[in-house]
């Protein structure tokens, strides 16, 4: 599936699956440097939940997943999260004359 974003102050779940196998045991790790997004990993690490404050300014955060492979060595990848204008909920009606 692809990255379709996140509406500001809204969540969105994101899953991983490796391309090959995993070390036995590792658990698969989130971070974004996004400081105003909020990351809800599950407990084995195969899902996380992202949540954005409704002031974030950034047009999109980094999601970034890591791990280590069965040949031991460490694994990340890192994709581009947009983040979407939150929908109009009603009107505001003001007087022009």
């Amino acid at each position: 599936m692809a990255i379709t974003g996140v509406v500001l102050g809204g969540s969105g779940t994101f899953t991983e699956k490796p391309n090959g196998a995993l070390q036995a045991g590792s658990v698969p790790a989130w971070s974004s440097t996004d400081t105003s997004v909020t990351l809800a990993p599950s407990g084995d690490g195969t899902s996380c939940v992202v949540s954005v404050a409704a002031a974030d300014v950034n047009p999109s955060f980094p999601l970034t997943v890591t791990g280590v492979n069965s040949a031991g060595a460490s694994i990340s990848t890192t994709v581009t999260v947009p983040i979407l204008p939150a929908p109009a909920t009603g009107f505001d009606i003001e007087q022009s004359a």
